[in-house]
């Protein structure tokens, strides 16, 4: 807690508005006795906690009929700012508190209980008697722990309810024969659990084999085109491996295919006189027969009237022109046979040619085009494989569908055995608040050990601050240099203190403990020059906010140029603050 700005009104000395307004380090407020300086912490714990010593208003602003009185404190608390103003009238009393500008039902209490914030502020004429008569509570309270120990007793307490709720309930037998289900309830939800991981294990690998099938899938596809690459190859190889045939065949004929024209002309010749010697033939035939006939006649035949043509001149001569015509048409058809040279060998060398019907530019563009086709290099097709791998994942895939709805029935068996016992145990209260019993038994046992770890090492903190003080102000810095925060004492000394002694020991034991603020009525009560000018070095990291209150301060306002000085009008008796 650290204070920001305090302003009374009419608040019992008080007379009309007085404003202090405080900053981080050393803030002074000089008054004599009697002057206020001890009502300005009263009206603090007025305006925060309502508290109230006697009649809080003003006697002469009664007198002015201002029978009212005021005070806001506005002050920081862990990182918040708060604005809290208290007013008691004849209407009653109104109490106001902001936080961050905003208004809040909040009590104070919620926020800084009073037996916390009185720690930050004390006499000096009693502050020995502080750390002398500091019980462990104190201590805590000081240390910052007290707000750990109080909740591990309301932990107890509701603790002590659970279990007088418990002795009302039946006897325990029954009870812990009910806490046996909730064992088997609790192997059955581990078992669950254990389920539950398989299923997602096996769902993350049937997912996983559903990736690697479809990207085998593609695969596969890509495999289907290099496999029909591959059979048109083999398409092309064998048109190839025909058009090398056909040229071989070319080059065998290609005597027949250059002389093609000129045998198909020999042929036609060869026919043409083929055909003259036929009729030629038909004609030699008839002419033999006619010579044959004549010398028939010539030999043996007679005239009508009866003489034989051998003998009778006219006859004779007649027949033998005839026959000489006849030798000469035969000498001509002789000369026609002469030309008639080897038909049978043209005609079966026209037959070959006419088979042959061989274009070479065709076959070498057609070859040109086959052979690019060959030279792509194309690679031997895994298909045979991957159909295996493929094969392989679809069975691993559908064995872990099966195992997958196996867990998952056993899941849901175990998922229904498991509500119906928590319905069976849902009947029985006790259950409940032995779990609420247990809970409160770890809570405490934690609060335990934090509470002792923190107060270990608050007292470290603590204990190394106040010896730095201590050190720094002791007329005997040999002897007291260490501070014994558990013996609220110097550590290995067995003497009797002095008061000044017991004063600044409890100035460095409350330095040592206080980080945020430290309000100090009368701080130098009881000490001699020396120490006082070697606490004044020491004041400014007593806290962060040290505001100090004493009767004369002329040694102490070099400190800091915010200091405040209470006037009072012994007249009207009343003080203002200047």
């Amino acid at each position: 807690m650290k204070l920001n700005n305090v302003c009374l009104e009419n608040y019992k000395i008080f007379y009309g508005k007085n404003i202090l307004r405080f900053d981080n380090g050393v803030n002074i407020i000089e008054g004599k006795n009697g002057y206020g300086k001890t009502t300005i912490v009263d009206s603090i714990f007025f305006a925060l906690y309502g508290k109230k010593n006697g009649d809080v208003i003003n006697n002469f602003a009664k007198m002015n009929n201002e029978r009212f009185c005021r005070v806001s404190v506005d002050f920081e608390h862990n990182g918040d700012k708060y604005n809290a103003e208290r007013e008691l009238s004849g209407d009653g009393e109104k109490f106001y508190l902001k936080i961050n500008n905003n208004e809040s039902n909040i009590g104070i209490e919620n926020i800084i209980p009073e037996r916390i914030a009185c720690l930050s502020f004390f006499d000096g004429e009693k502050i020995s008697g502080v750390v002398g008569y500091m019980d462990d509570e104190s201590l805590d309270e000081m240390l910052g722990i007290a707000g750990l120990k109080m909740v591990k007793e309301d932990v107890e307490k509701l603790k002590k309810g659970f279990e007088l709720s418990l002795t009302g309930m039946g006897k325990i037998k029954n009870f812990f024969r009910k806490m046996g289900e909730i064992k088997a309830v609790k192997k059955l939800e581990e078992k669950e659990k254990k389920i539950k991981i398989k299923i997602g294990h096996e769902e993350k690998r049937m997912n996983e084999i559903n990736y690697e099938i479809s990207e085998a899938e593609k695969i596969l596809e890509k495999e289907k085109k290099l496999d029909e690459e591959i059979k048109e190859r083999k398409e092309l190889e064998k048109i190839y491996r025909e058009l090398v045939d056909e040229e071989e065949k070319f080059k065998e004929n290609m005597a027949y295919i250059i002389l093609k024209d000129e045998l198909k002309k020999a042929v036609e010749n060869i026919n043409k006189k083929k055909d003259e010697i036929i009729k030629a033939r038909i004609k030699q035939g008839r002419i033999n027969a006619q010579e044959e006939l004549l010398e028939s006649i010539l030999h043996s035949g007679r005239c009508i009237c009866g003489t034989p043509v051998s003998t009778s001149n006219y006859g004779k001569h007649e027949i033998s022109m005839l026959l000489e015509n006849l030798k000469h048409e035969e000498e001509k058809i002789g000369k026609i046979k002469d030309f008639y040279i080897g038909p049978g060998d043209l005609s079966s060398a026209l037959e070959k040619v006419r088979n042959i019907n061989i274009n070479p530019l065709i076959i070498k563009n057609e070859k040109g085009k086959i052979e690019d086709g060959l030279n792509k290099k194309t690679r031997l097709s895994k298909m045979g494989i991957i159909l295996k791998n493929l094969n392989e994942k679809r069975v691993e895939g559908k064995a872990r569908e099966l195992r997958i709805e196996e867990l998952k029935s056993e899941f849901a068996e175990i998922k229904d055995m498991v509500e119906e016992k928590r319905e069976k145990i849902k009947a029985n209260k006790k259950r409940k608040t032995l779990k609420k019993i247990r809970n409160t038994e770890r809570l405490i046992s934690v609060l335990d050990e934090i509470t002792e770890e923190t107060k270990r090492l608050k007292k470290m903190e603590t204990e190394k601050k106040a010896s730095s003080i201590l050190r720094s102000v002791t007329n005997k810095p040999r002897e007291y240099k260490d501070v014994d925060v558990e013996n609220r004492n110097i550590k290995n000394v067995s003497s009797e203190l002095s008061d000044g002694e017991k004063h600044v020991l409890a100035l460095s034991f409350l330095g040592g403990i206080k980080k945020d603020m430290m309000v100090v009525d009368m701080p130098f009560t009881r000490l001699d020059k020396t120490h006082k000018r070697k606490l004044l070095k020491k004041i400014p990291s007593l806290a962060e906010q040290v505001i100090l209150m004493d009767t004369d301060v002329d040694e102490i306002k070099n400190l800091t140029e915010n200091v405040y000085h209470i006037r009072h009008d012994q007249e009207r008796r009343i003080s203002v603050i200047t």
